[in-house]
Formats: structure tokens, sequence, C-alpha cells
């Protein structure tokens, strides 16, 4: 694990001690060691966290034994032992024990097809010293960041924002549209950045450049072909064996590994198959917070007792997180959207004192249809349809939106209304996911956008907030093979009606009084760790990671944000009309809408990071 920086193609010499510097910037990423390689037509940098082969050998930049191909690797390959010997039988040498030697290795005897053979996160800078070609590829479901700009003749990687925005020469623009999307979920989508110019390099994609010209494939993406029409015992132990060889080949570590633990069924699923890999006490963290009703202590308490666990908890006050988001700015160079990022990162430093790796339940919801108000919203769009006249994909966005277009306009600058649009740019993202989707029912196509346009933004949260703290987070449930395999599980198997009674009462309830009432989110993965977890944790309702933000917005942080936002030199006005924002806000606070605290996050770390680099 890492962060990565490169310039090629560059016609003029890059300045070593600015590009030292820049390296530098990312040393939260990398505290262990650096590594920097300057060659005629190609610049790359890196700072390493050490998880694989500890040794000097295996730092990078790497360049094969034989001098010809150059790599720059941020992320873990987790096969790698198996394709080392493969590769070894193929008649390939090895000096190190690293994952990033049998990339090279491998690249050198598939060309870049070899990005095929990887299981694990990785974002990935080649040169091939023959050919003069230079290759960018990140991760199939994009785990591990990527961004790139061309700046004066230059391209320029970084797996943070930094690396480019403070490159000589860069100009920082702002994105209005970026802006926007981030309003209404919580991240940038799709290509887009917050920095005009600058661009993510989407998941399961691969840049190419040789001889100044600049290609892009897609060389991986769900097949959504697959489906199956029923689960046979046998199935289903294939499935339970997968998740458990998922958690497996991630507990591989050099350095001290944990996970954190909040007592939901897909931490303990995790805890429960790396039971089975060690005797000895895995170290579990949890965050907990003063508030009643978000307190998950006595499920993560049962959850470890059960499985022998050393327990770690971090108490989170509400008064201490504001200070604390205008820190996590400045590492992850973006507004902070997830209402629960600073509690993540507050227990990654806290967690750095015991393990360097953890492992984390990322992306169990996307593919076992865990959102149960939106994964459900189906059920609403049937009986509905004909009273709004909405397409399945209008319906759903209007449902995922946090924060919707209209209520956003009453209250933009007239030049942020006329850039946002009415948001058709993001509405175009949705609508070409469902047109990819076309063939499949409408729950399957709500899995498909949550999975490729809403997991990218939560896995750059954990990303960011883990490593600012020097830790490896890895997420077995974005295995893409189990990715693959959920996605041709029929939903019944994933949302599971109770009984016909309760069907029966659902049809005269909206999906949000439907969920966990009446139905069961996640069954198929309850289903198979019954017996092997505490059952109060199969049976106990979903609570998404919680954070008190209306207690919050409401009580200890009204004041200071009314003094953030409503200042003469507050940096907001960029995007909001000021004496509307201040009605609304007025306005909101004495309303019932239970987004109201979600909504004033959002805004508020908007203009935190707004003044940070703006």
């Amino acid at each position: 694990m890492c962060g990565i920086i490169g310039v090629v193609n560059s016609k003029e010499k890059v300045n070593k001690t600015k590009f030292k510097k820049l390296v530098d910037s990312m040393k939260h990423r990398g505290p262990d060691d650096w590594g920097i390689v300057h060659e005629e037509k190609f610049s790359f940098g890196f700072r390493r966290l050490s998880i694989i082969d500890l040794s000097k050998e295996a730092n990078q930049p790497m360049t094969d034994w034989e001098n010809k191909v150059v790599i720059a690797f941020n992320g873990e390959i987790y096969n790698y032992r198996n394709l080392r010997e493969v590769l070894i039988s193929k008649g390939h040498k090895f000096k190190t024990e690293s994952d990033t030697e049998v990339i090279l290795e491998a690249y050198k005897e598939w060309g870049i097809s070899c990005i095929s053979h990887l299981n694990g996160m990785f974002a990935i800078a080649i040169y091939d010293k023959v050919t003069k070609a230079f290759y960018l590829v990140r991760d199939r479901l994009g785990i591990k960041p990527l961004y790139y700009t061309n700046l004066n003749e230059k391209f320029i990687f970084c797996s943070e924002l930094k690396g480019i925005i403070n490159y000589p020469g860069f100009e920082k623009e702002l994105n209005l549209k970026a802006v926007s999307c981030f309003l209404s979920f919580r991240y940038s989508m799709g290509r887009d950045t917050y920095f005009k110019g600058v661009h993510q390099l989407e998941p399961g994609y691969i840049l190419k450049i040789q001889d100044d010209t600049q290609v892009m494939f897609k060389y991986w993406d769900i097949n959504l072909n697959k489906k199956k029409l029923w689960l046979s015992k046998r199935y289903k132990r294939y499935l339970y064996a997968l998740i458990c060889h998922a958690v497996q080949i991630r507990t591989v570590s050099d350095v001290p590994l944990g996970s954190y633990l909040s007592g939901g069924i897909d931490s303990t699923a995790i805890l429960c198959a790396m039971s089975y890999q060690t005797s000895k006490p895995i170290e579990t963290f949890t965050v907990t917070f003063k508030e009643k009703g978000y307190d998950e202590t006595y499920y993560s308490d049962l959850a470890a007792k059960y499985f022998k666990a050393k327990n770690t908890k971090l108490l989170v006050d509400g008064k201490d997180t504001l200070k604390h988001a205008k820190n996590l700015v400045k590492f992850k160079d973006q507004p902070i959207g997830m209402h629960n990022e600073v509690a993540v990162y507050l227990m990654a430093k806290e967690l750095k004192k015991y393990v360097t790796v953890i492992l984390s339940g990322e992306g169990a919801d996307e593919i076992f249809s865990g959102y149960g108000r939106i994964f459900r919203s189906p059920f609403d769009y049937k009986r509905m349809k004909n009273k709004k006249g909405l397409t399945e994909c209008d319906f759903f966005y209007e449902k995922y939106s946090y924060f919707p277009i209209e209520e956003k306009n009453e209250i933009y600058t007239e030049e942020m209304k006329a850039v946002a649009d009415n948001d058709e740019h993001i509405k175009t993202m949705f609508r070409l996911k469902f047109i990819e989707a076309r063939h499949r029912n409408f729950y399957d196509k709500i899995s498909y956008v949550f999975e490729t346009l809403h997991l990218p933004g939560l896995l750059l949260m954990m990303d960011s907030t883990a490593m600012a703290a020097s830790v490896e987070t890895r997420v077995p449930f974005v295995d893409h093979r189990l990715v693959q395999e959920m996605f041709n599980v029929p939903t019944r198997y994933k949302l599971r009606w109770k009984s016909i009674g309760h069907f029966l009462k659902a049809l005269r309830k909206p999906a949000d009084e439907i969920s966990e009432v009446h139905d069961t989110t996640k069954f198929i993965l309850k289903d198979l760790f019954k017996g092997e977890v505490p059952q109060e944790i199969i049976d106990r309702e979903k609570m998404v990671f919680p954070v008190p933000l209306n207690d919050w917005f409401r009580n200890d942080f009204n004041k200071q944000m009314k003094k953030e936002l409503l200042s003469k030199d507050s940096k907001i006005k960029m995007i909001f009309d000021q004496d509307k924002l201040k009605q609304w806000i007025e306005k909101k606070e004495k309303s019932d809408d239970t987004r109201f605290g979600r909504k004033m996050w959002l805004i508020l770390n908007l203009e935190f990071w707004l003044r940070e680099y703006f």
C-alpha cells in the first residue's frame, strides 16, 4: 500500500526538487520509505507503507531484472503467490517476495492483459521501455483511487489530487457541476473531480499512451447476462466458501492485522471467517457515540465475546468532529460527504497503535440488497408509476438523492443554478447505467447503479480516511468474483418477504415503512451464516453507521454552523445565495426534515473545503 505519482511524455525535464516535494506530500500514505525514478520519457514517484515483503529490495518504483519494464503500484494482489509459481514454471526469475515484482513479470508474460489474472485492489502505472508504451490501470471496482490530467504537453497521474493540483503550472478552477453532484450524493461521480481538467480513472479501465496518442478502454465489467432461477444447496455452499475465501486471502500480511466490528451481519461475518484462520485473539475496533440510540456496543461486544476477539472501542464526541473534519479535508483534498468519515478517521488513528491492516465490510449492502428503503422502492414504483409518469430511472433518482435539485435551486446563486442545469449531467450517468442493465429487472438495475456509481464514492471514503492515518483497508465483499456471483442471484434471495401475511400488509404501505418490518434485507448473507454467528446479530435491524447529525446541527453545531456559513467572508457564497441560505436554515431547523443534519453536513464541509483550496 502506498501513494504513487508520475509524469509522462514531458517535453521538458521534470524539476527533481519540486517532484520530490510532491512525492513527500503523500507521506501519510507511505511513511516507511520512498523512491523516485527519473528517465527520459517519464518520472515515477512512490511513498511506501510496508505490508508484504518488508525488505528494501521490494521498494518502488521497481524495474524488472532485465531492465525492460518499470512499475509504480498502489494496492495489494492477493493471489500473487499462486501467480508467482505459474510464472516461475514459465521461466521467469524473481529477486523479491513482493507482489509488485509478480505484476512486472506477469506483464512480460501476457502484456497488459495480465490484469485479468490479478485478484486484488490496485492502481498501477507501467512504462514499457521496449515499446515506449505507458499504461495506467485501476482495479475492477474502484477500491484504490487514481487521478490524472494533461498539463502543458505533460500527462500527470497521482493517488491523490494534491499531487496534481500542486504541480507547478496547474491553475485550480472549481468544477461546479461536480459540486452539485456532491450536494446530492456526497461524492463526485464518474470521471469528474472538483477541479476542472482533473479526472478520475474509472474502475475497470486502462489508459494507454504511446506515440503521443491516448486511448482508454474498459477491461472488466459485471456480466449482466447471467442469472440463476433458483439456488441449490450446493451453490449456497459455494457462495459461503467464496465469502470465506475472499476474507482468507485478505488476511495475508507481514504486519499486524485486524477488523472493524459494528456488530452487524457484515462485520460479524468477516470476523467469523477470520476466526477460521487463527487461534489467536483477533484485534477488532468499534466506534461508539454517547447519544442514545447511536451506540452499537452491545452487539459488537456480543460478537467479540463469541469469537474471542480483543475489541477496542472509541467514543466519538460531536464537539470535536468539526475540528477533525477541517483537518481531514487537507488529507483528502475533497469535501467530506459521508457522515461517518470523521469517525472512521479517528478510529483509524486509534487502531494504528495496534495494527496496520484492517478488514472492513464495505460493499456488502450493494451486493446483498442492504439499503432496504432504496432496494424496496421498485415495489412503490409498480403501484405509483401511473400517478407520476416517471421512468424507472427517474423514480429511483428521486428516491436516492439526498438533496433534491428543486431544493438546491431555491438557494443556489444564479450562476450555480445555470451551471448545474437541473443536474442533467448526473441524471444522464444514471440513465446510461439503466440502459446498460436494460435486460434486468428494476431491482437489479438499482444494484448495478449502486455497484458502479455509489460504491466507488464509498470506497474513496474508506481509502482516504484510513490512509490519512497510514492504515490499509481491505474489503472482502468487493472481491470481483463474489460481486459477479451475487449479480447472478435472484433478488428474492437477497430481499425476502417475511411471510405472505407481511406481503399483504406491505401492499398498503410505502417502502420506507416496509423495510425490515415486513421483509428481511441481506437475507442470503444471514442465511449463509446462520448457526455461525450469534442469532441476535442475524435478527437485528440494519443500522447504517450511526452518527447523530440532526441532534448535533440543531444543538451542539448550530451556533458554529451559522457563523461559518453566514459570515461576510464565507466561501459558500460561490455556491449559495447567503440570504436565501439563511432563510432555508431557519426554516429547516424548525421542521421535521429527517435529512436536515445530513444536508447541513454537506454544506458545512463544502465550506471547509472551499476555504482550504480556493
